[in-house]
């Protein structure tokens, strides 16, 4: 292509059918159209389809200055031709374009085409319809090109694609592409959200937060810091430049949407007045449905910025001078009243930040609504210039304190939050005491302090003695759990706190071996009136429960997905890694161990900067046990090396499921009497608190092992425990002992059923062992051949109960190696020969030493050799001092 180059982004995933659609068309002459909003990617994927293109393409950018000069486009065609020209006269450069073009192919790539001039736009239109040249048209809109090129749009052949909004999948691509590595998912979402979807800003903003050393590689992904306001040189250039194109009163409304945000539509009428369609035809705003009568299909709408304008980043742009200005506009326009609890606040951070007084009321009441809405960073900006002697009423002060403590400490800044609160411990209120408390416990892992915090005040109301019981049974202490359900049910506690003590009680009743009933209970708080009129926040602290829940029935119900399917996670504003890690500890139950450490690692990444639950260890065990699962040892050790030096409290309540995933990890770095000794340890633990589904599920997992545990302990276990895993684990004792083919693949259907693919295709495995020991060899194949099936999903997953045979180099001859990894790839014996030059006999021999060697009995088993072998036999302390620690630092 004659013209700019550089190397082309990676294609976009939503694109490609559009790419093999234009690809076609190209291929075929007819003209093409490309249509998108200034950013959203027109020329990168006009340039893409051209990339492949065989023969002459010339690539010609129109300029807004010379649309009024006649054949200007023209000209600079004809200055790039190969073709004499004694003058640029239009008949002259007309007439060498019509020799040129009817003697070979010319593809016209015109870039900007709607700054086209009329004259050279009639001549390029006509010529595209005699098929001298191919064109491909970038433009804003069709209905801003030249008539001679709108008209060409409704030839049978054109082809027309619009670039949209970007997506999840497509914002993946590009920052891939833009850092050169992988990007966790939370920070695709934030600059997504920032970028309004739009290619180019995205790009500027990954930039600047890149120069800003706030996205930093953690681990094995770029993430960025959440505190990190998008602002910057780059981002700021950008939209100056686009706002300058646009007339004065259009940039106007635009800076004073940024100042309101988002507003209903009937007060965008009111603030812009005439303006506003003038403002919504140039797309740089847009409607969007608020909600929708689905009887009445009357629809609530507001104005929002769009085409990557995001309020953060356009107030980055006005001077105080001019955020003054439009404030007091804003201000006069909408009496606080009539504004929702989020604008008011933002009107209120403007404020806070001219250093304008805020009256007391107002600002309690607007960090009121940004705490219960989980907006932790705005809560802290709101109560960074505290003036605490305009509060006349003390306890509304404390409580403004309070939650910016809350505040801190969701941020990471435990340390802080607790110097907020500390002068006030001795005389403050209970609902201090009990967030110092959760503080200092959740925050800096200190459950001595926790409950010296807590214990201050013995003749403290119900909501202080409700948060000490939580506290203590967080730190690992036997409490009496009823108490615990009856402060849940309190009208005089706090509904956030009423929320956690049930969440609490609710994973207790699951480890206590009754999850249905658990699940029940949350069912009727998660369609009730509770749950209608609860705030993110308290809606927050329930959803704690969901992965308990999920683990201990084992799987996700089509009730509880229909749950799930309902709940609004953007609203919501559930900590990034949290959710990642419960995400990751289902996909670690279903044995998708792949899918679960990418969870598990991104997760990780974004607790390095900010841990405000200590959870670093938990995270760490669960991605050791993954790592463990796919053969990923490298990894496993440095996790696991992570997880044994965490604060003992990581995980909280959910810290016997780490524990639990430790047993592998612990067998495959220290052996099976190590891996014994922990189990002992989790047993001794779960039946001091009686947890009877505990206790199936370390059995379980230690039959699976092959930790000395009998099928029929591990049965006994679960007849005492509710819900369809115990259920399917209560009958392994009869059908292992006597299998047949149906009773097995009943079985298996029920995991399957549950998304338990692992635990069906081991025990199809471990009933396959069985029946030959049984000398039932027919029956041993076929159980071999289902087990090999149902684990084919499962992609490098091995276990000692799955039985495959991982290719290990260290352990094969070079011929026993090429011989198994061609047989993992399908091949059989005989085209094995045929590759190495071998006779059938030879291969077969390769393969039955091999089998021998890696502990299996049949190619079925075989799995694909795994990256980075590492020497089973060196110690384990030399292992893990020479494996790098997740999470560290790069910029």
């Amino acid at each position: 292509m004659i013209g700019p180059s550089s190397e082309l982004p990676t294609e976009l995933p939503s694109l490609h059918n559009a790419y093999q659609q234009a690809r076609a068309t190209v291929s075929r002459g007819a003209p093409i159209f490309i249509v998108g909003q200034t950013g959203s990617g027109r020329t990168t994927f006009a340039r893409q389809i051209l990339s492949k293109h065989p023969g002459k393409t010339y690539w010609i950018t129109a300029a807004k200055a010379l649309k009024q000069v006649p054949f200007a486009l023209l000209t600079t065609l004809t200055a790039q031709l190969p073709t004499p020209t004694s003058s640029f006269a239009p008949a002259e450069m007309l007439a060498g374009l019509v020799r040129y073009t009817g003697q070979q192919s010319v593809t016209l790539f015109l870039d900007q085409a709607h700054y086209a001039d009329e004259q050279s736009a009639a001549i390029l239109g006509q010529l595209s319809l005699t098929r001298n040249i191919h064109l491909v048209v970038t433009t804003t809109a069709i209905h801003e090109l030249p008539q001679s090129l709108r008209d060409l749009r409704t030839s049978a052949d054109a082809f027309r694609i619009e670039l949209e909004r970007l997506n999840f999948a497509d914002t993946a691509t590009i920052l891939e592409d833009v850092l050169g590595g992988a990007v966790n998912s939370s920070t695709v979402d934030t600059l997504l959200e920032f970028s309004d979807g739009n290619a180019l800003h995205l790009r500027e903003l990954t930039l600047d937060a890149q120069n800003a050393k706030v996205l930093t590689k953690q681990g094995y992904y770029w993430t960025l810091d959440r505190l990190w306001n998008p602002q910057g040189p780059r981002i700021s250039d950008l939209i100056t430049s686009r706002l300058r194109e646009q007339p004065r009163s259009i940039r106007e409304a635009i800076e004073l949407l940024a100042v309101t945000g988002r507003l209903r539509y009937p007060f965008a009428q009111q603030l812009l007045g005439a303006i506003l369609p003038q403002l919504l035809d140039t797309r740089l705003a847009k409607l969007v449905t608020l909600t929708e009568d689905e009887a009445t299909g009357e629809r609530e709408l507001a104005v929002v910025l769009s085409s990557g304008l995001a309020p953060h980043t356009v107030l980055s742009t006005l001077t105080e001078t001019q955020l003054r200005d439009y404030l007091q506009r804003a201000s006069d326009t909408f009496p606080r009243e009539v504004l929702t609890s989020h604008a008011r606040a933002w009107f209120t951070r403007h404020r806070v930040q001219l250093g304008i007084k805020i009256p007391a009321a107002e600002l309690y009441e607007d960090v009121v609504g940004s705490a219960q809405a989980r907006k932790f960073a705005q809560v802290v900006a709101l109560t960074d210039s505290l003036d605490r002697e305009s509060f006349t009423d003390q306890s509304m002060l404390e409580h403004v304190l309070v939650m910016r403590a809350d505040a801190l400490h969701e941020l990471g800044k435990p340390e802080v939050a607790l110097s907020v609160l500390e002068p006030l411990l001795r005389t403050g209120s209970p609902e201090l005491r009990g967030v110092a408390a959760k503080i200092a416990f959740a925050g800096l892992g200190d459950p001595e302090l926790a409950t010296r915090i807590i214990d201050f005040g013995p003749q403290d109301p119900v909501d202080s003695q409700a948060q000490r019981l939580l506290v203590l049974s967080r730190a690992g202490q036997v409490v009496d759990t009823e108490r615990l359900r009856d402060y849940a049910s309190h009208s005089d506690i706090s509904p956030a706190l009423r929320a956690a003590c049930l969440a609490h009680v609710l994973i207790e009743d699951c480890y206590a071996g009754r999850p249905v009933d658990a699940f029940e209970e949350f069912l009727g708080f998660a369609t009730g009136d509770f749950w209608a009129s609860a705030t993110p926040a308290t809606q927050a602290e329930l959803l704690f429960a969901l992965p308990v829940l999920s683990s201990c029935l084992g799987g996700v119900s089509a009730e509880l997905a229909e749950v799930l399917s309902g709940l609004d996670f953007t609203n919501l504003a559930i900590n990034h890694a949290n959710y990642l890690t419960g995400h990751g500890l289902e996909q670690l139950e279903q044995g998708r161990a792949l899918d679960a450490l990418e969870a598990f690692e991104q997760a990780f990444a974004l607790i390095v900067a900010s841990d405000p639950y200590l959870s670093t260890g938990f995270i760490a065990s669960l991605a050791a046990s993954a790592a463990v699962m796919v053969g990923d040892l490298e990894k496993a050790g440095s996790y696991y090396f992570v997880g044994k030096s965490s604060s003992v409290v990581s995980g909280q309540i959910m810290r016997p499921i780490a524990q639990r995933n430790l047993l592998p990890v612990i067998l495959e770095f220290e052996g099976k009497e190590a891996a014994q000794d922990h189990l002992q340890q989790c047993l001794v633990q779960a039946d001091k608190f009686d947890r009877k589904l505990v206790r199936m599920r370390l059995l379980h997992d230690a039959w699976r092992l092959g930790l000395f545990v009998g099928v029929d302990e591990v049965s006994d276990a679960a007849g005492v425990v509710q819900g369809p895993l115990a259920q399917t684990i209560g009958q392994y004792a009869a059908v292992i002992q006597d299998p047949t083919l149906e009773a097995v693949q009943a079985l298996t259907a029920a995991h399957v059923s549950s998304q338990r693919l692992l635990y069906a295709a081991e025990v199809a495995q471990r009933a396959s062992g069985a029946a030959r020991e049984l000398g039932q060899r027919t029956l041993a194949s076929r159980l071999l051949s289902l087990s090999t099936e149902l684990a084919e999903p499962l992609e490098q997953v091995n276990t000692p109960a799955l039985g495959r045979g991982r290719i290990v180099r260290s352990l094969l001859t070079e011929r026993e190696y090429a011989t198994c990894v061609l047989a993992a790839g399908g091949a059989s014996s005989h085209e094995i020969a045929d590759e190495l030059f071998l006779s059938r006999r030879t291969v077969e021999g390769h393969l039955q030493r091999s089998y021998t060697k890696l502990g299996i009995v049949d190619r079925r088993q075989l799995l694909p050799s795994a990256d980075g072998d590492i020497d089973l036999a060196e110690p384990l302390n030399a292992r893990l001092t020479s494996l790098p620690v997740s999470g560290q630092t790069t910029t």
